[in-house]
This record gives C-alpha cells, sequence and structure tokens, in this order.
C-alpha cells in the first residue's frame, strides 16, 4: 500500500511549472520505473479524474488540484506551515528560529521561535529590515528576480564597500549551496544561518533562519547548516514548493 501511494505521489511531482505536460515515456523515467507499469498507474489517476491526455498523447495534471489547493489556501499559511518545523529546529538546535519575508526592499521578520538558552539572539516578529545585512537578506536577495535585484545589489556593494562582482559573485554562491552564512554583519557577536523557502510558483519570497551568538554558532556552523536546510526543504514540501527553485534544478 505504501509502494503504491509512494507511485502516485511521485507522478504527480514529476510535474513542474517548466514542464506541466509530460508523455509516458518521460513519467516513467523520472519515477523510474518501467513504461508498462507507469502506463497502468497513469491510466488508473486518468480515470479518476486527475490526469488529463492532451491531444499530442502528452499528460497533464486535472483541475481537481486547483480545488484541492482551494481547500489548503483557505486554511493555511506560510505560518502554520512553518511553524511546528520552526519549533522542532529551535529544540534541537537550542538557537533562535525566524520566518522571514521579503517586502519591497525590505525583509520582515513574520514569526519567530526564542529558547531559554543563555546568550540567545531574539527576532521579533515584525521587525522590518533592509535586504543589505545578515545571512536573511542575502538569503532572500539571491534569489530576487534581476530587475529587481539590481538595484538593491548595487546598494549592498557601496553598503559594504565591494565591488558590483564581488556582491554578484556572493549571491551566486548562496544559490549554488542554498543558503547563507553571517557572522556579526547586522549585530557584533551575532552570527546566522538562513536557507531559502520555495513556494508552489518556484519562488522564493520566504527564508528560514538561525541566529545565536558567533561565539557558539561559529563553532558549530558545519552541524547547523544541514540542519537549517532540511527544515527549509521540509517547509518548502509542505507549502507546495519543491526542494530548491527552479533555477537550482536540473
Amino acid at each position: 500500500m505504501m509502494r503504491a501511494a509512494h507511485r502516485i505521489l511521485s507522478i504527480f511531482e514529476s510535474f513542474t511549472s517548466e514542464k506541466s505536460s509530460l508523455s509516458l515515456h518521460e513519467i516513467s523515467e523520472r519515477i523510474e520505473l518501467p513504461k508498462s507499469t507507469a502506463f497502468r498507474i497513469i491510466q488508473s489517476l486518468q480515470k479518476a479524474g486527475y490526469l488529463v491526455r492532451l491531444e499530442d498523447q502528452q499528460y497533464c495534471l486535472s483541475f481537481r488540484f486547483t480545488r484541492l489547493a482551494g481547500l489548503v489556501g483557505s486554511t493555511l499559511g506560510i505560518r502554520e506551515v512553518a511553524r511546528p518545523i520552526m519549533s522542532e529546529l529551535a529544540e534541537s538546535t537550542r538557537e533562535t528560529i525566524s520566518l522571514q519575508m521579503v517586502n519591497n526592499e525590505e525583509r520582515v521578520c513574520i514569526d519567530a521561535v526564542g529558547t531559554a538558552s543563555p546568550l540567545r539572539s531574539v527576532s521579533q516578529p515584525g521587525e522590518h529590515l533592509p535586504l543589505l545585512e545578515g545571512a536573511s537578506s542575502k538569503a532572500l536577495l539571491a534569489y530576487l528576480p534581476k530587475k529587481e535585484a539590481a538595484l538593491l545589489m548595487a546598494r549592498l556593494a557601496t553598503h559594504e564597500k565591494r565591488t558590483p562582482a564581488e556582491v554578484q559573485a556572493e549571491l551566486a554562491s548562496i544559490r549554488t549551496l542554498g543558503y547563507a552564512v553571517s557572522h556579526g554583519e547586522r549585530v557584533l557577536g551575532v552570527s546566522a544561518i538562513a536557507a531559502p523557502i520555495v513556494g508552489a510558483d518556484d519562488q522564493v519570497r520566504y527564508c528560514l533562519a538561525l541566529a545565536g551568538p558567533t561565539i557558539r554558532v561559529k563553532d558549530q556552523e558545519s552541524k547547523l547548516v544541514p540542519l537549517v536546510m532540511q527544515a527549509a526543504i521540509q517547509i518548502s514540501s509542505h507549502y507546495g514548493g519543491a526542494a530548491k527553485p527552479a533555477a537550482l534544478r536540473d
């Protein structure tokens, strides 16, 4: 039963915004099943109304998903999706975890989970900061559309007394690695690790961030980075997004 459910979900998730219709061959390759097996599952999903076969013999998701998505959208927001995962991460790391959102030329903290740990760093919900300093700002800036990012990158270069090429290289590295790290950029003695949260439209408007004293975070950076990234991937998955933005997937 679990194997059958996994196969069905794999077929649904093989469709992307870049490739919204797929042939039988493409689906079988993406879910790594023989064509005959994939065809039987696809036929069942087509009869149940979840897949539509087009005139060119390709398949696409049906409008049934629009109705289901509407039901989800009416009850779940990013805070509700992220909060349990944030709480688990805060408990396991004993550091402050926040959910940050890009808003024009600023980032806004829309939720935070603190800890009882000494020397903690507390982000306050509602806090507005420019997209110029810290891991969260750079994690969000790295995924902005080019036109939106151009002016901010120029300001960041001026702010940090670097060349635009150096800033572009740093943001490209963040996109490649899938996370950003800062040590004392915004507040002296405070370090942060941030990873993007991908929405259902493959866009990055939110990021998950861990913040704490540099003396503690820097020493455990290699351990904390995978934890933050995995939590961001979990939130992305629950929020309808892929593990990585479209630009980073093969």
